[in-house]
């Protein structure tokens, strides 16, 4: 029990990164697939506050990444998403569905590598938070950061989509 236990207090700070990065990397794959470059993954306290170097590159995007991160963003160039909204749907669908794939992926690490009864249900709680919390994002009405949430940015692209429809 008390290694579980242990084991479940490392993976909590983890997780929360891992599930930041699912995130970020949703919509970086699905901005590579709509024809994004990706400069910059960053889950981060806060670029804004004082300058920070990159962790490491992959190609031409970097990667900052914090331990305390209560902001993750990436930044892009190459594609107008005014003129074509599915693109702007798909690149932002990625990222709250990817999260949530990892919050699920959570709970079969609850119900699947411990025996502890505690443990597993602090883990599933765990988990259904992290797949809440993104799917949530796909609310129009949430803003972080002076921010609109992914969900504001899907609805301005269908709208954008259906409008161009009837011309």
């Amino acid at each position: 029990m008390l290694g579980d236990l242990l084991l479940l207090l490392v993976l909590l700070p983890v997780s929360f990164i891992l599930n930041a990065l699912a995130h970020e990397l949703g919509h970086a794959i699905a901005g590579k697939l709509v024809g994004l470059t990706i400069h910059r993954i960053a889950i981060v306290t806060d670029l804004r506050k004082a300058p920070v170097k990159p962790l490491f590159t992959v190609g031409d995007t970097e990667f900052y990444l914090a331990a305390n991160s209560l902001v993750s963003f990436i930044t892009t160039s190459g594609v107008a998403f005014s003129q074509h909204p599915l693109k702007a749907i798909f690149f932002n669908l990625a990222g709250p569905l990817s999260g949530a794939v990892v919050g699920a992926l959570f709970v079969v690490y609850a119900v699947g590598f411990t025996a502890t009864t505690f443990v597993n249900v602090i883990a599933v709680c765990v988990a259904v938070f992290y797949v809440i919390m993104d799917l949530a994002n796909l609310k129009p009405e949430l803003q972080a950061y002076d921010t609109p949430s992914d969900g504001w940015k899907v609805r301005e692209a269908w709208r954008r989509f259906q409008a161009q429809k009837r011309v």
